[in-house]
């Protein structure tokens, strides 16, 4: 695995390990968020490796979501399981997009070819670099920065500066 990191395993085997490496596989998962008397929000509602550090964004954001699910409840806007299924489905819409690109990169395996290709394209090109950082900061969805006209478009700028 260090070699995947040359200068990286270069200063590992050089050092003296103090303990043992140790670390903890993160099971990925999504569950119903509400029940009878009970919600759900965060890591509780569904639980992504924390490689992309999203957990306490989309805790913020679920409880924020949740809350004006359980105010149309509570005024007698909408029915509990009406709100409540609104919640869930744009909770899902939102994350599943990060939650599969977090899922891909804690396998800790090299990205795909077309991926390695597009991590190329973006060195060196700022506004691709910018748009990497919104998308694993949470501002913007891997769908809206790994979208074909996207993609394409930081391809083609390679292309142009090649």
């Amino acid at each position: 695995m260090f070699d995947l990191a040359p200068e990286f395993a270069e200063r590992v085997r050089g050092a003296k390990r103090a303990a043992p490496f140790s670390g903890a596989a993160v099971t990925n998962y999504f569950r119903k968020p509400y029940g009878p008397g009970w919600a759900l929000v965060g890591d509780a509602g569904y639980n992504k490796d924390p490689i992309t550090a999203q957990g306490i964004t989309d805790a913020f954001r679920d409880a924020e979501r949740c809350a004006m699910a359980l105010d149309q409840t509570f005024t007698g806007a909408r029915s509990f399981d009406e709100a409540m299924g609104d919640y869930q489905r744009a909770r899902d819409q939102h994350v599943l997009p990060m939650y599969e690109f977090t899922c891909q990169l804690a396998t800790l395996e090299p990205p795909p070819p077309q991926m390695q290709q597009l991590f190329g394209a973006i060195y060196g090109n700022q506004k691709a670099m910018d748009g990497f950082v919104q998308m694993n900061a949470g501002t913007i969805s891997p769908a809206e920065f790994l979208s074909p006209e996207n993609v394409g478009a930081i391809m083609s700028a390679r292309g142009a500066s090649a």
